[in-house]
């Protein structure tokens, strides 16, 4: 029972880890698709995702001590098992229950041979479920993916983890094949049985009114950090100034208005800058953007060129005053940004240049 515990264990440890990483192209793509993220499908996804990582760690853990496994092995040790239906007689072979005497039956229960049959037979029976629920697969697909998922275990082990080992730990076995892919088929058989009082997937997006709908400030900042991106490799590390303000310029007014309010990132989450009317007025992006870019972040950025080019000079006291002034601006700043957050507010940038963020689906 430890052997599964352990991998159980190490997948919840690590599952924070792995979800941040798939949070950023999952709620991308929630965004492009569907136009927003529904709280089920948060909860399904993810439920999946830690089924996923269980299974794969179940399969491959606990890891060696040293990846001279073949050390440790004996010359004659088998690496895979192409016998099908040997599993059965592992288990008649090493059961202590007598056939003829039904009192005895509750015994193998306990014994390897059928414990290790039966974690096969189950370990993608939920992955079963979750294609015929979730992804709406037909039986002969959903057994296809079961199949190709076992296969990838399989291969897993009969490559000592894709050659980080010298030999494999665990052995290809042809009835893990059978095992898994007959768990798969069982959980699509089950699957009514859970899903019963689940709502059906293909309902969850009705009566949408994504004109009401705000935007949250996850999928802003989501797209400000892909447009960021995006501008500091075409910068490449470049520290002139005026190149920098070219590049915004040219990315955040003239894309923005050229393309009625998106900029790569936006148009990745599905969002848009909307002006008072349906086409937005150069005025309007010049205002906003130029408010947010050249006025708070490029006068910041001019303050800390000021300040650096004054290093070790005589006039270091100048130094002291611009970073009393970034401090009292930025503060000034981040307060009213968590005004705005709180109170669900437009932000200064916005109210000047009569401009929101909308979702554009």
């Amino acid at each position: 029972m430890q052997s599964y515990l352990f991998p159980i264990k190490i997948a919840l440890i690590t599952f924070p880890i792995i979800a941040f990483v798939f949070t950023f192209p999952f709620a991308i793509y929630q965004y492009k698709k569907h136009g927003y993220i529904n709280k089920f499908r948060i909860f399904i996804l993810y439920s999946f995702l830690l089924y996923l990582i269980v299974a794969y760690y179940l399969v491959i853990l606990p890891l060696p001590k040293t990846r001279d496994v073949k050390s440790l092995q004996s010359a004659d040790t088998e690496y895979y098992n192409l016998i099908p239906f040997r599993f059965i007689y592992n288990i008649l072979k090493e059961s202590k229950v007598v056939w003829n005497s039904p009192s005895t039956y509750k015994y193998i229960f306990t014994e390897r041979a059928f414990l290790q049959a039966a974690f096969n037979g189950v370990l993608l029976t939920p992955l079963g479920i979750y294609l015929r629920y979730y992804f709406k697969k037909d039986l002969k697909r959903n057994l296809l993916i079961t199949f190709l998922v076992s296969l990838f275990f399989e291969v897993t082990q009969i490559t000592a983890l894709y050659g980080i080992y010298n030999a494999p730990y665990r052995i290809f076995d042809i009835d893990d094949l059978f095992l898994n892919t007959l768990g798969g088929y069982i959980g699509y058989l089950i699957t009514p049985m859970f899903t019963f009082f689940l709502p059906n997937t293909n309902d969850i997006d009705n009566n949408v009114d994504f004109e009401s709908m705000r935007v949250s400030y996850f999928r802003r900042f989501l797209a400000y950090i892909i447009d960021m991106f995006i501008i500091t490799l075409i910068l490449r590390g470049k520290e002139d100034i005026f190149i920098e303000a070219i590049v915004y310029f040219i990315y955040f007014i003239l894309m923005v208005y050229f393309t009625n309010g998106k900029t790569i990132g936006k148009w990745l989450t599905a969002t848009k800058v909307k002006g008072k009317e349906n086409r937005l007025k150069f005025k309007e992006v010049l205002l906003r953007y130029g408010v947010l870019y050249f006025g708070i972040f490029g006068f910041n950025k001019i303050l800390s060129t000021v300040s650096t080019m004054n290093k070790g000079t005589d006039i270091g006291y100048v130094i002291i005053i611009i970073t009393i002034m970034q401090f009292i601006i930025n503060i000034i700043i981040a307060v009213h940004v968590g005004l705005c957050v709180l109170k669900k507010d437009r932000f200064f940038y916005e109210k000047l240049s009569n401009t929101r963020i909308i979702i554009s689906k």
